[in-house]
């Protein structure tokens, strides 16, 4: 009787852990398996915004798949809590616009539930998606948006919750105005810029460098971004005799104004910002006209960079940029703080983590986050040689 009343009452309690674990999915998939280890859990969920299409749509394969490369590394080791957690990353595209940016963050805030999130590929974009973070108080590292009022001390109000691991213009310009000044014994430039908050930004910062070394900016020629023709722009620019170019522009732009240079003025040097680093200028004819300041070197021979070049390469068929060594930088970076917590999902421990990121092996060098939140690396200041960049020296 007492060995019937037993079994009942064992009957009545698997039929209750049946019922209670069918709801439980988390629990279900990390209970033992039949031999004794742990299944799998949840992807962490992280958020990738980039310029599919649009004016910056340039940078957006390189973006893609350099975040791509570093997470297909990481799931391939094993991922998190002892290979039982993997990364699923979600893309979606900015269109280069600051509506789209708020709506595709939103999205991965409230419908993906993401644990952090990279991009989106341009600052003015980032001026409308980044506040839409921080109000939800989810981490984000900004892979391009190297304008002012990214980090630190933001145009919206706090941004305590951004991140920035590309090399912002007001570190990249001086250097780069500097190195041109020396090897070009500049004594006056015209400016060429658009009409966005990334180029008026820049605009700004190289008035600035270019006073601090001594060099006359005797004209600034606006252009709107809907002009495709930049003959009359470099023909004001011509009319001042300057010793060089400076064109405060996005890469589709340049490459106008690269060949307008070249057509007008045969073997005039043109400056620009981080929009001329894509490599999609390279197969400009007239790229090694440009010297530019870039936060990543191909020609750096640190294992990390030579590692990651080697793999890219492997798995898309082409070298990378800088564009693409700044996003799998940032992967990494979010990589190496998630390791560091208890819970990957954790938003606010993911946060804390990334502050503590120093000193991090990856392709841009030895990489930190400032106390601002900013990146703390070195600047190359580069050239264009056999369709690659190449040190300006």
């Amino acid at each position: 009787m007492k060995a019937r009343r037993l079994a009942a009452l064992a009957v009545t309690l698997a039929m209750a852990i049946g019922a209670c674990g069918g709801t439980g999915g988390t629990a279900a998939s990390s209970a033992p398996s039949a031999s004794g280890s742990l299944g799998p859990l949840p992807d962490v969920k992280i958020g990738l915004a980039t310029s599919k299409t649009g004016a910056a749509n340039f940078y957006n394969p390189q973006q893609t798949n350099g975040a791509q490369l570093a997470v297909d590394q990481f799931n391939a080791t094993g991922g998190f809590q002892g290979g039982r957690q993997k990364i699923q990353l979600i893309i979606e595209d900015d269109g280069s616009t600051r509506d789209q940016g708020i709506t595709v963050f939103k999205k991965f805030i409230d419908q993906d539930k993401v644990a952090a999130i990279l991009g989106p590929t341009l600052s003015a974009v980032a001026a409308g998606a980044h506040p839409v973070a921080q109000a939800s108080g989810t981490p984000v590292i900004a892979i391009s948006n190297t304008g002012l009022g990214i980090v630190g001390k933001c145009d919206y109000g706090p941004c305590d919750w951004i991140f920035r691991a590309s090399l912002g213009e007001q570190s990249a310009v001086p250097e780069t105005v500097k190195a041109a000044t020396q090897k070009l014994g500049l004594k006056k430039v015209v400016i060429i810029y658009g009409d966005g908050k990334f180029e008026l930004d820049d605009l700004q910062i190289f008035r600035d460098a270019f006073k601090a070394n001594g060099v006359a900016v005797a004209k600034e020629i606006p252009y709107r971004a809907t002009d495709v023709d930049f003959a009359p722009f470099v023909t004001a620019a011509k009319a001042e005799s300057p010793d060089a170019i400076v064109a405060s522009s996005l890469a589709g732009p340049a490459g106008k104004i690269l060949d307008e240079v070249a057509k007008q003025m045969p073997g005039k040097r043109v400056i620009g910002g981080n929009g001329l680093n894509s490599s999609a200028l390279l197969a400009n004819a007239n790229a090694p006209l440009m010297i530019v300041g870039t936060a990543w070197s191909k020609a750096s021979t640190d294992k990390t960079n030579t590692d990651f070049i080697a793999a890219y390469k492997q798995k898309f068929g082409n070298d990378p940029d800088q564009f693409a060594a700044q996003s799998y930088t940032a992967m990494q970076a979010l990589i190496d703080a998630m390791k560091r917590t208890s819970r990957m999902t954790d938003k606010e421990q993911v946060r804390k983590q990334l502050e503590a990121v120093s000193s991090l092996p990856t392709p841009l060098g030895a990489f930190s986050f400032t106390p601002e939140h900013d990146v703390k690396q070195p600047t190359f200041v580069m050239t264009v040689k056999d369709g690659q960049f190449t040190p300006f020296q």
